[in-house]
């Protein structure tokens, strides 16, 4: 298709206001639809496939470097063995932190690009971004993001949902198996769990509007909670096939807070387990129990789950999300 390229503003470090999602009630029975998942953050590395391709992204590069329509100076990024770490100006981002940042690691004595990183968050880029985009890489390497999609592998994603009008005490979340959990909290009210160790796929869910405050004091979105899925592991994950993702929520629980006792056991034994929740959250108190009561208040928990959390409802509209973005596409 033929790339119109847009003027460009001056860049600014000014956060650009986005629109939020269009709000969702999911404190009862008006809930409209279900969330929308996104793409949060995504990093690539592109290995140019042959010799040639690798030499032609090597001359290009270095050819563009002082070029301000294409790269804009970055500090940091030079981590992993890459020497080249530059901003892709585009030309509807305001915000300079929102450009996508690029990296290359190269050959000097046989003046080839050895791997190509991107990394950036899809939800500020939007489909215009992701048009611009496009055209940058096409001044880089044949055929543009078609290229990228096709060859490119996804080392991480970001995958989130927003809850609109849900609170973090609204709900408690209930993990599959034990796992390594933090919880931020201020003035007593939980602020953010992180589920999951540093390295490795980690859960997080966090208050939305206390994270936008802290950076922002002026901001005046709603309230809601964000469930976040950050996924390293991602054994060989082509970009092309990045619509074939398998749900990441789909065995995360979340349950009520907190339901009535189980009909059989003791009921002090219950309120003790309800007072040990507010104090370490649900995942070290359930470590505390003997392994029959665990197990017992798990499934008694299980079945008291939030209705308006469906994994696979939401999962529903992670196609067209793609294909909208047209992040995965090798059809330009």
């Amino acid at each position: 298709m033929p790339i119109t390229i847009i003027k460009k503003p001056k860049h600014s470090n000014k956060t650009q206001t986005l629109s939020e999602n269009p709000p969702v009630s999911l404190d009862g029975s008006n809930a409209s639809q279900s969330p929308v998942p996104f793409i949060d953050k995504i990093s690539l590395v592109f290995t140019p496939p042959n010799n040639d391709i690798a030499h032609d992204l090597y001359r290009s590069v270095f050819a563009s470097l002082d070029d301000s329509d294409l790269f804009a100076p970055t500090s940091g990024g030079m981590k992993g063995g890459y020497k080249i770490a530059k901003r892709i100006a585009l030309p509807s981002i305001v915000d300079f932190k929102k450009l996508p940042l690029f990296q290359l690691r190269y050959d000097k004595l046989t003046k080839i690009a050895e791997k190509m990183r991107l990394e950036f968050v899809p939800q500020d880029l939007g489909q215009l971004g992701m048009i611009e985009l496009h055209a940058a890489m096409v001044s880089l390497v044949d055929d543009g993001w078609a290229s990228i999609a096709k060859h490119a592998l996804v080392t991480r994603i970001d995958v989130a949902v927003d809850l609109h009008g849900v609170r973090m005490d609204g709900f408690l979340f209930l993990p599959k198996q034990t796992a390594t959990t933090m919880r931020w909290t201020m003035n007593g009210v939980v602020e953010s769990v992180v589920i999951g160790k540093n390295k490795g796929n980690q859960t997080l869910i966090y208050d939305r509007k206390a994270k936008r405050l802290a950076k922002d004091p002026k901001w005046k979105g709603g309230k809601g909670v964000r469930i976040e899925r950050r996924l390293v592991g991602l054994k060989g994950l082509k970009l092309s096939a990045l619509i074939g993702l398998k749900n990441p929520f789909a065995n995360m629980v979340l349950t009520q807070n907190i339901p009535g006792p189980p009909r059989s056991g003791k009921e002090w034994e219950w309120s003790m387990f309800c007072d040990s929740v507010k104090v370490r959250g649900l995942t070290d108190a359930l470590k505390l129990l003997p392994a029959e009561r665990r197990t017992k208040y798990r499934k008694h928990l299980s079945a008291h789950s939030q209705p308006w959390w469906n994994p696979a409802e939401i999962w529903t509209a992670w196609p067209n999300m793609i294909k909208e973005l047209k992040i995965s596409s090798t059809d330009w």
